[in-house]
């Protein structure tokens, strides 16, 4: 198995198609990386203007999980990159802003060559008010493109509009399991559990990748009662699926594991410490924030960006799925170890979405795989 290339599949989200990308050799890093290297959200901005699709992927997920947006001017010109995947991505996480002065770009983003970005130009119009561009998302998650059915199913979830739940549930039979993860994600953004069996059905599905996908979202999703059947994965053979189940028990309150992904971010092998920080990004474990800033001092800028990521999205007080885990705070005598608490002075997460105008920017399911 090529942990190499899983890590790049997860940064791989809404189009569903596989990123193929090589990573850069080590060496120094540039000089005007130096300076951000060591500030995590210093270096995912960098990584919004470092030319790199796979860099850029994981700054823009980032963001979309952040409650601190990166800065505007290094997010317009995404809407331009030649990479659809990113254009895609930007026009999403730019449509959250709702800001009327886009409204330009997003119009003519409409005629994109890219079906997928014209669908985000959609979701990005309907924000600013353009409700009548809801009509090509619903036509987009009955296309017989599967990635435009994917992709239709993530942002009618980020839309926040529970009326979509309707359309969204008949997707849960959906022959593709990512448009059925994709589906499952959405309806529990609008308030919706009817697709947390089919998401636990598919924790025995045939292939690794999909198994890998179901435990993320599980974690994000699940329930207390999903922890015998995620500690059964905590022992794959797929280092990938392993992590993932070791990270989606701590987000359900059992952390007796997650020693072992704090370790393996000084593993020898790159790419263990790569799959190791990102697993711990979807934790918002705060003890595990001193492990990675140790990665932002590595020369290879994939390692920087991840760790950088996974940092950016613990330190965040919006946590799109659960509340925020905060070990790191003084315990009351008698306390567990590590308590799933919201920070001090902020509501609990609810896993009803806010109110339109009110909601944080929220994530993508994450990772979703290649097309066979």
């Amino acid at each position: 198995m090529n942990l190499r290339l899983i890590l790049l599949a997860v940064t791989v989200t809404a189009a569903g198609c596989g990123m193929q990308t090589q990573r850069e050799p080590a060496g120094k890093p540039p000089e005007s990386e130096a300076a951000a290297r060591y500030d995590a959200y210093a270096a995912v901005v960098a990584a919004l203007a470092s030319g790199q699709p796979a860099l850029q992927t994981i700054a823009l997920e980032t963001f979309l999980e952040s409650d601190r947006p990166p800065p505007h001017q290094t997010l317009v010109p995404l809407a331009e990159a030649a990479d659809p995947r990113v254009r895609m991505r930007a026009l999403t996480l730019l449509g959250l802003t709702r800001r009327p002065d886009l409204l330009a770009l997003f119009r003519r983003k409409l005629q994109d060559s890219d079906p997928t970005v014209r669908l985000a130009a959609a979701f990005a119009l309907s924000e600013t008010g353009d409700l009548s561009r809801v009509v090509d998302l619903r036509d987009g998650l009955a296309s017989s493109d599967v990635t435009l059915r994917r992709t239709a199913a993530w942002l009618l979830g980020m839309m926040g509009n529970a009326s979509a739940i309707g359309m969204l549930k008949v997707k849960l039979e959906d022959p593709d399991a990512v448009v059925v993860l994709r589906t499952a994600e959405a309806m529990y953004r609008l308030g919706s559990s009817d697709g947390l069996d089919a998401v636990r059905a598919l924790l025995e599905h045939d292939r690794h990748q999909i198994r890998y996908w179901a435990v993320r979202l599980l974690g994000r999703i699940g329930t207390t009662s999903d922890v015998p059947r995620l500690e059964k994965l905590c022992q794959s053979r797929f280092l990938d699926v392993k992590f993932a189940a070791i990270a989606a028990v701590a987000e359900l309150g059992d952390f007796k594991r997650i020693g072992l992904l704090l370790d393996m971010t000084e593993a020898p092998e790159a790419d263990v410490r790569l799959l190791a920080a990102t697993e711990l990004g979807e934790t918002a474990y705060t003890p595990a924030i001193e492990r990675l800033e140790k990665i932002l001092a590595a020369a290879d800028p994939v390692e920087r960006t991840t760790a950088a990521a996974a940092i950016v999205r613990i330190q965040t007080d919006r946590r799109p799925w659960k509340s925020r885990i905060l070990a790191d705070r003084p315990r009351q005598q008698g306390a567990a170890t590590n308590e799933i608490m919201p920070p001090t002075g902020v509501e609990p997460v609810s896993p009803l979405p806010r109110q339109p105008g009110a909601r944080p920017l929220t994530p993508p399911l994450g990772p979703v795989p290649p097309r066979r």
